[in-house]
């Protein structure tokens, strides 16, 4: 277990492995700004495990013959993960640099910094220097028509277990 993963709560992917996010000892506290939803950071998560696939994964994973969704479903959902978090839960998106010169993205609320998709270079113990963020605005990350594409395809997921 992680030092990040939650007291309370044990997350699973579908191949029964155990997953977290960074951020995790403050989401039962941090709740949607969307009074009807009003749902917290870790029940966001637990939707999120259910509604990403592949086709809302970056191009790049999509194509990756290693990719495995069971195993690994935050691989290449991190921009339109940071959108959506930012769109319920407020707070600012930024943007590192990673190992063979990608980008990664994640967010700060309240100060505290949440990457729900960090799972992704946990399991191939990729660092990740959160420090080195720069702050993106939520038109940038969106104003790309896959993005868009992507996050709309992640959002109607969600929405259908929003609704059950």
């Amino acid at each position: 277990m992680r030092s990040h993963q939650s007291q309370n709560k044990i997350y699973k992917t579908l191949s029964g492995r155990i997953i977290s996010y960074y951020g995790v000892e403050k989401g039962s506290s941090i709740y949607s700004n969307n009074k009807n939803e009003g749902i917290t950071l870790d029940e966001f998560f637990e939707l999120l495990l259910k509604s990403w696939v592949k086709e809302s994964a970056y191009p790049s994973a999509q194509n990756d013959p290693q990719f495995n969704l069971a195993n690994d479903p935050t691989y290449g959902q991190c921009a339109i993960t940071a959108m959506f978090v930012n769109k319920l839960f407020g707070g600012e998106i930024r943007k590192i640099r990673v190992s063979g010169n990608g980008t990664h993205y994640f967010n700060v609320i309240n100060g505290q910094i949440i990457d729900l998709t960090r799972d992704q270079f946990d399991l191939y113990n990729i660092p990740l220097n959160y420090s080195t963020g720069v702050n993106v605005p939520l038109e940038y990350c969106g104003k790309n028509p896959d993005t868009k594409a992507r996050y709309d395809i992640l959002k109607k997921n969600v929405q259908k277990y929003i609704k059950a």
